[in-house]
C-alpha cells in the first residue's frame, strides 16, 4: 500500500468522525428537514396543478412556491391559487 492509499485512508476516517459528530448531526437533520419541506410542497403544487387544469389554471413549480407551500401545506396552496386567480 503506498503513502496515497495511507492518506486517503486517514483523511476519510477524520472526515467520517467528523459527521458523526454532534456538531455536524443537527445542520445535516437541519438540511433534510428542509429538502422535505421542499418535496411535500412540490407534491402538493404537483396536484394542485392536476386538479388546476379542469380549471384551467397552473402554478409554476419553483423552489420559492415549492418552499412556501411545503411550510404552509394546504393553506399555501389555497394562498398560491387566490394570488394566483386574483392577483396575476
Amino acid at each position: 500500500m503506498g503513502l496515497e492509499w495511507g492518506i486517503g485512508i486517514v483523511i476519510v476516517g477524520f472526515l467520517l468522525v467528523v459527521a458523526a459528530s454532534k456538531s455536524v448531526t443537527k445542520p445535516l437533520r437541519w438540511a433534510g428537514v428542509l429538502a422535505l419541506q421542499f418535496v411535500i410542497g412540490a407534491v402538493l403544487l404537483f396536484f394542485a396543478n392536476i386538479i388546476g387544469e379542469m380549471a384551467g389554471y397552473h402554478i409554476p413549480i419553483n423552489p420559492v412556491t415549492a418552499f412556501l407551500t411545503g411550510f404552509l401545506r394546504i393553506p399555501g396552496v389555497l394562498a398560491m391559487v387566490v394570488i394566483k386567480l386574483y392577483f396575476v
